[in-house]
Parts: C-alpha cells; sequence; structure tokens
C-alpha cells in the first residue's frame, strides 16, 4: 500500500505521517482551508446525508492514487458521509484497503454516534462482499493501554504515530525477503483485520479486540547479529505460535540493536460494536 488517502480530521492527520516516508503518494481531504499542494477542501456539510449528496467530484485530483491505496477515516466524524461516494470514483482506479478509526474512550452522541455505527457496519459488509481489499480495524482505547501514560498535548500525534510506524514497517517487510518464513495464501474471506504489536517471548498487544481471529501472520525483525549466533530463535518463536491456531510467521535481517514483532491479525465475522448494543 504506497497510495494513502485520508479524509476527515482524523483520517488527514494519519495521513500526514506517512508523508515523513519518501515511498508513499498522500492525498488529504477534508472541509477547513488549508495551504498545502496534496490536500483538498471540499465544502463543509451541515450532516452525514450532505456530505454523501454533494460529495464533488475528484477523480482528477486523485489520480496520482493509481494502484493499492490504503484510505483512512473515522465514522466519528460528520465528513465520512462522504467516504463511499468519494471511493466510488476510486474503485476503477485503486485497490482499495480501508484503516478505520474507532474512537475509542470518546463518548458520542446523537448524529456522530448514529453515524459512526453506520460507517463501521457498512464498511464491515463492504470488506466481506470483495468490494474492499481489506479493512483493518483500530481502536484509540487500545493504542492508548499499548503506550500506558500518553500526555495530553501530543495525545493524537502519538496514537497515530503507532499506527503509522507499525503500518510502514508491515510494508517494508512485505517487500524484503525474509530469511525463513511460513507464510501462505491469505484465506478469501478473512478481510477484517487488525494490527499487533509483540515480544519475541510472545506477548501480544492488539489495536483493536478481534473476534474469532481465523488467521495470524506475524513479522520478526531481528538484528543480523543475533541471527547469526542465537540458535534458540527458530525455538521460541515455533514455541509462541504453538498454540495459535491459524498463526505464520516470517524472520527478516534487521538493521535495528533490538528485535521487533509486528501482527496482523484477521477475521472472516463481521465484529459487534458493543458501546452500541
Amino acid at each position: 500500500m504506497d497510495k494513502i488517502l485520508g479524509l476527515g480530521t482524523a483520517g488527514c492527520n494519519i495521513a500526514s505521517c506517512f508523508e515523513k516516508y519518501p515511498q508513499y503518494v498522500v492525498r488529504k481531504v477534508d472541509c477547513e482551508r488549508k495551504e498545502e499542494d496534496n490536500y483538498i477542501c471540499i465544502i463543509k456539510q451541515d450532516s452525514p446525508e450532505n456530505y454523501e449528496l454533494f460529495c464533488p467530484n475528484l477523480q482528477h485530483q486523485l489520480e496520482a492514487l493509481h494502484g493499492d491505496l490504503l484510505f483512512i477515516v473515522s465514522g466519528a466524524s460528520l465528513i465520512s458521509g462522504a467516504a463511499l461516494s468519494l471511493l466510488s470514483q476510486l474503485k476503477d482506479m485503486c485497490s482499495i484497503s480501508v484503516l478505520y478509526i474507532k474512537p475509542g474512550n470518546v463518548p458520542l452522541h446523537g448524529v456522530k454516534k448514529k453515524q459512526e455505527n453506520a460507517v463501521y457496519n457498512i464498511f464491515q459488509e463492504y470488506a466481506r462482499s470483495g468490494v474492499f481489499k481489506q479493512l483493518y480495524v483500530v481502536d484509540n482505547s487500545c493504542l492508548e493501554s499499548i503506550l500506558e501514560d500518553v500526555p495530553v498535548v501530543g495525545y493524537y500525534d502519538k496514537l497515530n504515530d503507532l499506527i503509522v510506524s507499525t503500518i510502514h514497517m508491515i510494508n517494508v517487510l512485505d517487500n524484503t525477503d525474509p530469511v525463513a518464513s511460513t507464510f501462505c495464501e491469505i484465506g478469501e474471506a478473512s478481510r477484517i483485520c487488525t494490527f499487533a504489536i509483540s515480544n519475541m517471548d510472545g506477548s501480544e498487544k492488539t489495536f483493536f479486540p478481534l473476534d474469532n481471529v481465523v488467521e495470524k501472520r506475524y513479522y520478526y525483525a531481528i538484528p543480523e547479529e543475533r541471527l547469526k549466533t542465537d540458535g534458540t530463535i527458530l525455538k521460541m518463536i515455533r514455541q509462541n505460535l504453538n498454540d495459535a491456531e491459524g498463526a505464520t510467521y516470517a524472520i527478516y535481517e534487521s538493521t535495528y540493536d533490538s528485535e521487533y514483532v509486528y501482527g496482523i491479525l484477521r477475521s472472516n465475522l463481521i465484529q459487534k460494536d458493543e458501546k452500541s448494543v
């Protein structure tokens, strides 16, 4: 996924974090005026329905996004009403994956609550039916738990950096030859996903509490010297994943001083939103 499109405040802020990496083409759409070359301002509306109804044709402005696209949005924003109209303009030129941000501990009421519930469920149905290549769900409350004490100033910057650095590292590793791998083809129905970070001891923290996980893919980035001298690595990984149904792994040589473990967890079922029932 080397093309990035953010919609709304949350989507644009996360998309902006990708700009520090030269591999990505980034575009952002929102209703606040900004002087940025890759930013598109659309007319502010008073409801999600009007954002959908009056979503402009942006195909020309977004023509640089041909290929594998990551579309980033939070359903809690009113402008998320434009999401499906916008994506319909891109479906013939992009293979679309969606990064969906759930607000976590931020309480929603009225229109925003209804909109978030609607977008969340519609996006899952679209992913399961194959309209989207996959739907990655991230919950801000899970990110806060991973980071533990997050200061008020720069709160979302910290959360967004965790999301983007994880996705970027997985993208890098996906384009790197592993030294060992048990990866296999991803199941056709396993399109609802989240990310995880782990340690070599197998302790894992996920970006969303995904139900009915049927596939787990782990990326081990390990320093070159340890790969050459530590004879326990394969045994440790196999022991950690022994009881994890559907778990596969790949091991990569890393230039970092420490080990990093990233995961993508996949489900084939619609995820219930307990806060909405």
